[in-house]
């Protein structure tokens, strides 16, 4: 089963997307901080990681340089702005 780390701190998103997610038979690890995601990428393995631009402790490009330090996995961006959600991939 594929793993995909889910960084997101809007609720609303995140039950959506996990919801979406898991019907196409992803299995989806939730963080809701920088911290917390970084604790969760060094100790499992992810196919995809879905990182919030924004978070309460920091910046989703912060997190990515961390990532990418080590790691090749795909990352998309994503945030919700004016109630409309935008992704965006950016290559380091």
């Amino acid at each position: 089963m594929r793993k995909i780390l889910l960084v997101e701190d809007d609720l609303s998103l995140i039950e959506g997307l996990k919801f979406f997610l898991s019907k196409q038979g992803f299995d989806v690890t939730i963080s809701r901080t920088v911290k917390e995601a970084k604790a969760y990428f060094r100790q499992y393995e992810f196919h995809l990681i879905l990182l919030d631009l924004m978070l309460p402790d920091g910046s989703g490009f912060d997190l990515c340089k961390t990532v990418r330090q080590t790691s090749n996995v795909p990352i998309i961006f994503l945030t919700a702005s004016s109630g409309s959600l935008s992704w965006k991939t950016v290559r380091y």
